[in-house]
């Protein structure tokens, strides 16, 4: 019985998740990275062609140039998953992104949870424009504020 309830409530999990998936949200991310990488988006299935990690490193190399110094080609599961540690590694040391506005490698390569992975790229490209604005980073999303420093903390 109580493996029972406990399938159930990870099926009512997933569905949750898979109900917050934005199909139009995707489509604004696929434009961006090829704006950004100068390029059209591959064709295919979103998770699959970003699941090597390898245009994720493209796109911060142009981000934040040099950020991402080695890139695998290869077709070996460790290989792909640390191109993405790599991208979100220089997410939150190069963008300085907290993490908690990035997604996790398990939520891309499985995929577990896209819809994060979805409103973490938006999170890039909002945070690169603030950084980079100056070399003409695409919008994506809302313009991410200024805080404004006080004396008793930020405004």
């Amino acid at each position: 019985m109580k493996f029972f309830l406990t399938l159930t409530m990870l099926s009512m999990f997933i569905h949750s998740i898979e109900s917050k998936y934005d199909v139009e949200l995707e489509g604004d991310v696929k434009e961006w990275l090829a704006a950004v990488i100068g390029e059209p988006f591959p064709e295919g299935d979103f998770q699959a062609v970003l699941k090597d990690g390898t245009l994720l490193c493209r796109v911060m190399n142009v981000l934040v140039p040099g950020s991402v110094k080695k890139v695998y080609t290869s077709n070996l599961e460790f290989q792909q998953m640390a191109n993405i540690d790599s991208f979100l590694n220089a997410a939150r040391v190069k963008l300085t992104m907290p993490w908690s506005d990035l997604f996790t490698t398990v939520d891309l390569y499985l995929p577990a949870n896209m819809a994060k992975v979805l409103l973490a790229l938006t999170n890039v490209a909002r945070k690169a424009r603030k950084i980079n604005n100056i070399r003409g980073i695409p919008a994506l999303g809302p313009h991410m504020e200024h805080k404004q420093e006080t004396r008793g903390g930020t405004r």
